[in-house]
């Protein structure tokens, strides 16, 4: 009974520790409620949706043509008239030690004039930091993301603040689309494991 106990608490203490526990949005049931659309197109609406809103496949899958759904910026959507401005911002969340952002994407360009930004805030959305700025046909890191790629980027030094997440499309007139899917917070692997140890340690003593 005592090593029941023992479990038990241990599964309430990781329940009641956010800070450990890793989130992933898959937009399988659309664009969330707790997350925020902001639109600041010219020349018309073309805020993010997902795919099927736009009527187009996922391609950000790594692994070839995913038939989930996927939030998606579209600038073909509009037409050459509007020029796409459009943020997808994520809930609050308490970035956990040795955090990891990670997501699926494509980002594709015609005439080489957009961005595609994926941007971290601390202040509520005050201001933001830029973690990654995708400019065709190479980005800063060297890599043209014209199909689908996974996304792997160390947010840790943020660790214990709220914070987040923003993809931002812009300057994009006729210029394709932006889509991303399987967001993720990860924790530090080795705080689970580390709480699992402790877990032993309790029940041998017992």
């Amino acid at each position: 009974m005592r090593k029941l106990l023992a479990v038990a608490a241990v599964f309430a203490l990781c329940a009641a520790t956010p800070a450990w526990a890793s989130w992933l949005e898959d937009f399988d049931a659309g664009i969330p409620a707790t997350w925020t659309v902001v639109d600041n197109s010219v020349g018309g609406a073309a805020p993010w949706g997902t795919n099927a809103d736009w009527s187009d496949d996922n391609y950000t899958d790594p692994a070839g043509l995913n038939t989930s759904l996927c939030a998606e910026a579209n600038s073909d959507v509009p037409g050459s008239g509007v020029t796409v401005d459009t943020e997808l911002i994520s809930h609050l969340f308490t970035v956990p030690a040795g955090a990891t952002l990670e997501f699926d994407t494509n980002y594709q360009s015609y005439t080489d004039l957009d961005f595609a930004d994926t941007d971290i805030s601390v202040d509520g959305g005050s201001s933001w930091t830029n973690l990654l700025h995708w400019i065709p046909p190479d980005d800063e890191q060297g890599v043209w993301h014209g199909t689908g790629v996974h996304v792997s980027t160390d947010i840790s030094s943020y660790a214990g603040q709220d914070a987040q997440i923003r993809f931002h499309y812009g300057d994009a007139n006729w210029e394709w689309y932006f889509q991303v899917d399987n967001v993720a917070v990860t924790p530090e692997p080795g705080s689970l494991a580390l709480l699992g140890l402790g877990a032993l340690a309790l029940i041998r003593r017992r």
